[in-house]
């Protein structure tokens, strides 16, 4: 029996009207389904039970500050400081908030001397500092949100009201990533320049001053067919941006695993959902491998980390492939890094159990040539985010981001610089900013800007 055109359209109408109110009816879940995928990439903790969140938690990203008190042999003078704010009393049940802040230890003789790039989740902006601690600038724009900067998107709801990653030039212009939505860049005196599009950028950038370009980690949530045809899947993408801020090239990163060797490591992802988490981008330079190099590395690519399988990688940027890939030495890293003398350092945040370490490796042998676990007496562990950096002479700069520490350890393991995050929240100090990177800048940088 044939069907009426009248009937067909009624049909059409009832389902529309029926999808409508379904959509309507169930907004408030869809929308924290994607809240919920959106925010895996914050590579936090789950909050305790103990803290009150949501409402009462200020912008930003804080999480419960960690005692350190007892935990570590103090100097004298931090001995009494601990001494006169023990004395002043508590409230029943309250546990005391961190008194370390800013640097709290530096050996000028050991440490390696310059001034230090602070990110943090307590605002929309960065501070530079000396190696004592005291303030030399400031970067701050709170008028840049994903809500007012780019309208496409995919949850405008969320104000952003932290930086992620930021790059210094040496005229203090500053790149700045905003989580979510995408790259800016501001004068030094916090005037923006440009925007970039909406690409849903998050966790890291490269800025390549030789050639301009800016290598962004983007994203989409959206269906794959290829991987599930019902449910939301997170794609990431190499993005490559021009100095101005224009795309001129995006790769999917999941092409470039899939047309690769290395095509059987998609059996390590989940079909939907947040599959790699893509948290590091850094480009291997023209002339940046070490003088008879014979290592598996090639100038002209990109070292990836995939949180998600544990597995860092490098991609062609010409072939659009993984050439080279490494995990098992780690879990749920951060920050891998190519090294002046060939070797990678990599920021293993979970290998470990309850304890964070730095390794430095052999990609073209995998041995483990040095690494840093912390001690007993001064722990060290993030279950998230975390950073590192070689500095000249062999030092280690480690930020570990949820406790809102930074150091800088010695090849023997000393340390020799020790920095807090001062940005406190809460009615008792209780919460602490992450601390999501510390970028030790040279001490001969050029300064001039600062007095223009």
């Amino acid at each position: 029996m044939w069907v009426t055109k009248p009937a067909v359209l009624l049909t059409v109408l009832a389902v529309i009207l029926a999808a409508g109110f379904l959509g309507y009816r169930y907004r408030g879940a869809i929308r924290f389904k994607m809240l919920d995928i959106l925010h895996s990439f914050d590579d936090a903790p789950e909050t305790p039970d103990s803290l009150v969140w949501m409402d009462d938690m200020p912008p930003g990203l804080w999480w419960p500050a960690r005692d350190i008190g007892q935990e570590r042999e103090l100097t004298p003078e931090q001995q009494e400081i601990v001494d006169n704010i023990e004395s002043l009393g508590y409230l029943s049940g309250y546990q005391d908030a961190p008194y370390l802040n800013g640097v709290i230890q530096h050996q000028p003789d050991k440490a390696v001397q310059g001034y230090n790039i602070i990110t943090s989740g307590h605002g929309p902006g960065v501070i530079m500092i000396d190696m004592d601690g005291n303030e030399i600038h400031e970067w701050y724009t709170p008028e840049i949100s994903i809500y007012s900067t780019w309208p496409d998107a995919q949850d405008k709801t969320i104000t952003v009201d932290y930086w992620r990653r930021t790059y210094l030039y040496e005229n203090g212009d500053l790149i700045v990533l905003i989580d979510g939505g995408g790259v800016v860049k501001v004068d030094k005196n916090s005037n923006v320049i440009w925007t970039s599009e909406f690409n849903g950028a998050h966790h890291d950038i490269y800025v390549n001053e030789n050639t301009g370009l800016i290598y962004v980690i983007g994203r989409n949530i959206h269906i794959n067919p290829k991987y599930n045809t019902e449910e939301l899947l997170v794609e990431d993408y190499v993005c490559i941006l021009d100095s101005l801020g224009n795309e001129i090239e995006t790769i999917p990163i999941l092409d470039a695993i899939e047309n690769s060797p290395y095509a059987p490591l998609l059996q390590r992802i989940s079909t939907s959902g947040d599959v790699l988490h893509t948290n590091t981008i850094e480009l291997i330079e023209e002339g940046q491998l070490p003088e008879g190099y014979n290592g598996p590395l090639k100038e002209n690519s990109l070292i990836l980390s995939f949180r998600t399988i544990n597995l860092v990688c490098a991609l062609d940027l010409e072939e659009r492939t993984v050439y080279w890939a490494e995990s098992d030495l780690w879990h749920m890293q951060h920050q891998p890094t190519l090294l002046e003398n060939g070797n990678m350092l990599v920021f293993d945040n979970q290998g470990y159990g309850e304890r964070s370490t730095v390794l430095e490796f052999s990609p073209e042998t995998r041995e483990v040539v040095w690494f840093y676990r912390g001690t007993e007496e001064s722990p060290f562990y993030t279950v998230g985010c975390g950073s590192c950096q070689r500095l000249p002479g062999g030092n280690t700069l480690i930020i570990e981001s949820v406790p809102g520490r930074a150091f800088e350890v010695t090849p023997e393991k000393e340390i020799v610089w020790e920095f807090y995050n001062p940005h406190r929240a809460g009615e008792h100090n209780e919460l602490i900013a992450t601390l999501f990177d510390v970028v030790r800048i040279p001490e001969d940088f050029p300064m001039d800007w600062l007095d223009d």
